[in-house]
């Protein structure tokens, strides 16, 4: 329920507030596993890219997100689990595992966090892994547009063309 709310809620800003241009959510396939991984410029990705799925994303997100009680209560109710981006993490490993044993989409942001100069320069192997283990294809997504809707240190949402691009 929360998840929806707040998928509606997203899709109204984008409407409203930032010229979106979507391509290519006629490749996301509606049941199975799914690994989706994407660019991660800004704190908006996870929400504009889930809000443009068809399907339930549930992210693989940043440990130091589920600090605070609220933000906690939130992430767990739309789906996400944490992650220790310093070493390997198996918990959050056999998490997504068992997400996509129940054919849900994982979403994951292979470069390990936010980034502003060189993206997808480095990326960590837990995507690679998992489609490895089980045998799910992997989605990728690409948003541009975001980092200038909220940049790195700014406070507010800022009107900006937003454009998310899946392919296979």
């Amino acid at each position: 329920m929360i998840y929806g709310t707040a998928k509606r809620l997203v899709q109204t800003v984008l409407r409203l507030y930032h010229r979106v241009e979507v391509e290519g959510m006629e490749r996301v396939p509606e049941v199975g596993s799914l690994i989706l991984v994407g660019n991660h410029v800004s704190y908006l990705d996870p929400f504009y890219i889930g809000a443009v799925l068809p399907r339930k994303v549930h992210y693989m997100a940043k440990k130091e997100s589920f600090s605070r009680p609220w933000t906690c209560w939130f992430l767990r109710r739309v789906g996400a689990f944490p992650v220790n981006r310093e070493k390997p993490d198996i918990r959050s490993l056999k998490t997504a595992l068992n997400r996509l044993k129940e054919k849900n989409m994982v979403g994951i942001f292979p470069e390990g966090g936010r980034r502003e100069e060189d993206p997808m320069q480095s990326l960590k192997n837990g995507a690679t892994y998992l489609a490895l283990k089980e045998g799910a294809p992997i989605l990728p997504v690409y948003i541009e547009g975001t980092d200038k809707a909220l940049p790195r240190q700014g406070k507010w949402i800022r009107p900006a063309r937003i454009r998310i691009r899946s392919g296979s």
